[in-house]
């Protein structure tokens, strides 16, 4: 017991540096955050599915109505999970930051919800597929927050304006700062 205290004492410092990593916090934090949509799917799936152990079978109608809210949101986890992350990691990134140069986490979270989309899916006739919106699309979401978030950092910090006409030169800057 005591050889396999040790072992564990001697890692302490590696995982300690780990948890501090501000994108694994990120990630943990964006799932956190949706854990409520997927416990709630979650339900559905087991007032579905459970009953089978005991010998009760749902029509297939009341199943398929059953399942309905769990696609829906598991099928958009991974859409929930690019917001949620890129504001994690825009509150982490603002902690370092001038209190009065900070990065808005509502833009962030709009933008990756954005690229996310524009990574994982596909226009289809009256709309976009929604093949990776779920589950399968997580790392699509988590390159898509971790993308935007460090491009409006760097935009902020070196103050870094698109050149337009002048007059909207300072609208635009506070705009990307609030």
């Amino acid at each position: 017991m005591n050889v396999l205290i040790s072992k564990i004492e001697k890692g302490k410092p590696f995982f300690e540096k780990v948890s501090r990593n501000i994108y694994l916090r990120a990630i943990r934090d964006g799932f956190i955050a949706s854990m409520p949509v997927i416990l709630f799917s979650s339900i559905f799936l087991l007032i579905a599915f459970v009953p089978n152990i005991f010998g009760i079978r749902w029509s297939k109608d009341v199943v398929e109505l059953l399942m309905k809210p769990y696609n829906y949101t598991m099928g958009i986890v991974a859409f929930l999970v690019a917001g949620t992350t890129a504001k994690s990691l825009t509150d982490s990134i603002n902690r370092d930051m001038d209190k009065t140069n900070q990065v808005n986490f509502i833009s962030t979270m709009l933008a990756s919800i954005t690229g996310f989309l524009i990574l994982a899916s596909d226009s289809i006739q009256g709309g976009f597929s929604s093949d990776f919106l779920g589950t399968k699309g997580l790392l699509s979401a988590f390159i898509a927050a971790f993308i935007v978030v460090n491009i409006y950092k760097i935009c902020i910090k070196r103050m870094l304006l698109f050149e337009c006409l002048k007059k909207f030169r300072l609208t635009y800057h506070r705009y990307l700062k609030t």
